[in-house]
């Protein structure tokens, strides 16, 4: 039996779905975190917990032929990406086999799994970026990238090569112009300072976008009106500057104010002649070339099955399934909650002339168990939730509403196959997947199933 800070050699069979690699030790099965398949490794277990444990890199005694140099520095210890020390073609092959694993193993299921949808590029192609504030307690410095691997300790990050480059440029300006103006960085542990994160949305389309500054107060400070002021007047690619307000004690990064400060508070995508609108907070893909694989992808499925269809749409956020779909139905309706998503998708069908999509705005469940009680039903019903999937109700309405086909868009892949087991139980078998590399370098992993009604 491994014990905790016991020093043995492991061969790493595969990697599951999250950072780490697996290998085995008498049928016991260890973790080992920046491992890769066929790696030969000295560890040492730092967790041991009844039916597995976890262990450290001691020493890497024969790399994996998969094994690759990062095309970061900070690789190791960001927990931005978690996959760079490993060939781009093994992340893909890994990334289908996690999503086997699970339909399997969840579900019970083994379906065609269809090659996985990637991007040309796998560097500079992140379109938000979210990124925690930090301050260095005797010069004062900011600090400004993503957390340390397990840690809330922010990485100072001066180049990451997954996003924009004009990034990195704004973030640098950002830290020498803040603490010109003497202003604090929010500390989590006292809860004292102002400025707590910096969201980015890049435009793929426009090559602009806009920033917005989270901070730990109720309204705008005078000297955070003029770094916004200067930043917005030293770099053209910034099409607006926002202020959003978050004051409690808690993960969540956005609060439920924002304040526009100069330009503009959206970006502007065009994408195969389809133009969306698109507010700081509402949702939308953050790989903008594999997403237009991903809206084709599901625009084929249902073309190909289905002539003039209804659809039900949701999850819709500003509409962007819907719009790429609404030249192959006769009816869309679209379901969202967030309302400003709501008013982004009303633009979006007026700059698109959209003729043929309804919007109903409100919490997923009552809405489609509104539409149940009016005996609504729908050709095809896409959905595109959460990471945490859908709840059972939600599961058993979208089963009433769909006349012949549900279109599940994934983000997480068990939460995916559990999901299927309990469709399958309503009489919706899956017919195949298709992967989507949405994120590079990450163990992520987007997913499109069709299930058709029995």
């Amino acid at each position: 039996m491994i014990k905790k800070d016991d020093i043995f050699d492991i061969k790493i069979n595969s990697m599951v779905y999250g950072e780490e690699g697996i290998g085995k030790i008498d049928d016991f099965a260890v973790f080992v975190a920046n491992s890769a398949p066929e790696d030969i490794l000295k560890v040492k277990a730092d967790v041991i917990k009844k039916n597995y444990a976890k262990a450290q890199i001691q020493e890497i005694i024969k790399p994996s032929p998969s094994r690759v140099e990062p095309i970061c520095g900070l690789s190791k210890i960001c927990g931005g990406c978690q996959w760079q020390h490993i060939k781009y073609e093994e992340q893909l092959k890994a990334k289908i086999q996690n999503l086997k694993d699970c339909l399997k193993k969840i579900a019970n299921v083994e379906i065609p799994i269809k090659d996985i949808l990637q991007g040309e590029k796998q560097t500079e192609y992140r379109c938000k970026v979210q990124y925690p504030i930090g301050q260095t307690k005797v010069s004062k410095r900011f600090l400004a990238g993503y957390y340390k691997k397990g840690t809330h300790e922010i990485i100072n990050i001066k180049k990451c090569p997954v996003q924009p480059e004009i990034i990195d440029k704004i973030i640098e300006f950002f830290r020498e112009e803040a603490q010109k103006l003497n202003l604090t960085a929010y500390n989590e542990q006292n809860k004292k300072g102002l400025i707590r994160h910096l969201v980015f949305r890049y435009s793929y389309s426009k090559k602009n976008l806009i920033l917005t500054i989270v901070i730990n107060d109720k309204k705008t400070t005078e000297d955070l009106e003029i770094l916004c002021n200067n930043l917005f007047n030293d770099f053209d690619e910034i099409a607006g500057m926002l202020v959003n307000f978050n004051t409690k004690n808690s993960n969540v990064i956005m609060g439920n104010q924002t304040e526009l400060i100069c330009g503009q508070d959206f970006i502007e995508e065009e994408l195969n002649g389809k133009k969306f609108h698109i507010s700081a907070g509402s949702f939308f893909q953050v790989n903008i070339p594999v997403a237009i694989k991903m809206f084709d992808e599901v625009k084929n499925i249902i073309f190909e099955k289905y002539k003039n269809p209804t659809i039900l749409d949701c999850y819709s956020g500003v509409g962007s399934f819907s719009i790429w779909l609404s030249d192959i139905a006769s009816k869309i309706v679209a379901v969202e909650e967030y309302p400003k998503a709501v008013e982004d998708a009303k633009i979006n069908i007026e700059l698109n002339k959209i003729k043929n999509m309804e919007l109903i705005q409100g919490d997923a469940k009552i809405q489609l168990e509104n539409l149940v009680s009016q005996n609504q039903q729908y050709d095809v019903v896409v959905i595109d939730p959460p990471r945490k999937g859908c709840e059972n109700e939600i599961i058993e309405a979208i089963c009433t509403l769909s006349k012949n086909a549900i279109v599940y868009i994934s983000c997480n892949p068990s939460t995916l196959a559990r999901d299927i087991k309990l469709f399958q139980e309503k009489g919706f078998s899956p017919q195949f997947a298709r992967p989507v590399d949405m994120f590079c370098h990450t163990y992520h992993l987007e997913s499109i199933v069709l299930l058709e009604k029995n």
